[in-house]
């Protein structure tokens, strides 16, 4: 089975090299809020190290960490689980390849929505399963609908995979949006995974959990994680959610392939989830104010009015914008040319479009908005 690689680390990647050999590269590529660590977080390593003791951890999680999750999760998502409903994955990606693994029989059809986040075709791949993309459209925000999700089932069907807080869109589904969405998915006999590694990262209006809707939780599968929330993602703590039985499952799986994640790693997660209020606001304050940075440099320097995303760490910018229509080719020259690293909409399953990451600091936004406006225009891109 050939696999391919992540768009969105694939550009990282070359970022990287690039800045080893000495370029500067203004970086939309990767969603990495670019913060030094809350003290609360080193502290916590720091006390472990200083320990000297290095074991293997437990597979499903050290016992505080998982104490401290659930904690976070019923008071920010009004979500009722228990401590040993939750695994501790090595980042929410693994997290969401357990669940997919567990779940799905060879053939098995997931649906997940475009835009969609660039790894979910191949994670479902890798699991065995088919991808089946389901169409939104910009005009009612990128946001699946009931009829959409009933409308594009088969005989194959057996998870939806749900993004709520979207990446790339930012879109932020309702309360009642997220009603219909799990009644439709129960009418069809649908499991759901639902990927909420944004739920801390919204600027306008309310977060909703599928977690949260009591009559549904016997189908529903929660994936967090520590990267963006907490900006840890160095770090690689993820989560996965589920009922007693499927908790059990997915320890299998664990046992079988990453046989736990670092402890070290555990207590700095500890050091943030225990103290998530004051964590998260300290990352949810600085993702905002460079929202705001990208778009009023993007609307004075391109003379174009942009709509804020309500959530997440990200821009879904129309080519047309830039009166182009290729989007990987764009982004080539766009990296070539003005040293800015995009990712092209065509990886997310929507061509047309580019992506821009707005999760480093104010000065790189304004300094890498100016260079790309020097330089669009002279792109090969437009002959």
């Amino acid at each position: 089975m050939r696999i391919e690689p992540s768009g969105t680390v694939s550009v990282y990647a070359q970022v990287l090299d690039r800045r080893h050999n000495g370029e500067r590269i203004y970086n939309f590529s990767a969603g990495d809020p670019l913060l030094p660590n809350h003290s609360f977080i080193t502290q916590a390593a720091l006390s472990y190290v200083q320990k000297g003791e290095s074991p293997y951890p437990s597979v499903e999680g050290i016992p505080e960490l998982r104490k401290s999750a659930a904690n976070w999760l019923n008071a920010t998502c009004k979500t009722d689980v228990a401590a040993d409903q939750i695994l501790v994955t090595p980042g929410g990606k693994f997290a969401l390849y357990t669940l997919i693994l567990a779940l799905l029989e060879r053939e098995d059809e997931v649906l997940f929505a475009a835009p969609y986040w660039v790894s979910y075709p191949g994670i479902v791949k890798l699991a065995g399963g088919t991808p089946k993309i389901l169409a939104t459209h910009p005009e009612n925000g990128w946001k699946l609908t009931p009829d959409t999700l009933l409308q594009s089932l088969s005989k194959k069907s057996k998870v939806l995979l749900f993004n709520n807080a979207c990446n790339p869109t930012g879109a932020l589904y309702t309360r009642q949006e997220v009603q219909a969405i799990l009644d439709a998915a129960k009418e069809a006999n649908l499991q759901v995974i639902s990927d909420e590694v944004y739920s801390g990262i919204v600027y306008e209006g309310e977060f909703v959990s599928c977690g949260s809707f009591p009559e549904h939780r016997e189908r529903v599968f929660l994936v967090q994680s520590c990267s963006k929330n907490f900006a840890m993602a160095g770090w690689r703590i993820g989560f996965a959610i589920a009922d007693e039985r499927m908790a059990k499952d997915l320890k299998h799986v664990l046992t079988q392939t990453a046989t736990g994640c670092p402890t070290v790693c555990q207590w700095a997660a500890y050091g943030a989830v225990e103290h998530f209020d004051e964590v998260n606001r300290y990352v949810a304050q600085a993702m905002q104010l460079r929202r705001n940075t990208f778009y009023t440099q993007f609307q004075k320097l391109f003379s174009v009015e942009l709509e804020k995303p309500r959530s997440g760490l990200y821009a879904f910018v129309p080519l047309a914008l830039f009166e182009a229509t290729d989007s990987v080719r764009f982004c080539h020259e766009a990296l070539e040319q003005a040293h800015v690293a995009l990712v092209p909409g065509l990886y997310f399953g929507a061509e047309g479009y580019i992506r821009f990451a707005f999760s480093d600091t104010e000065e790189n936004i304004a300094l890498g908005l100016q260079s790309l406006v020097l330089s669009y225009e002279s792109f090969s891109c437009f002959g």
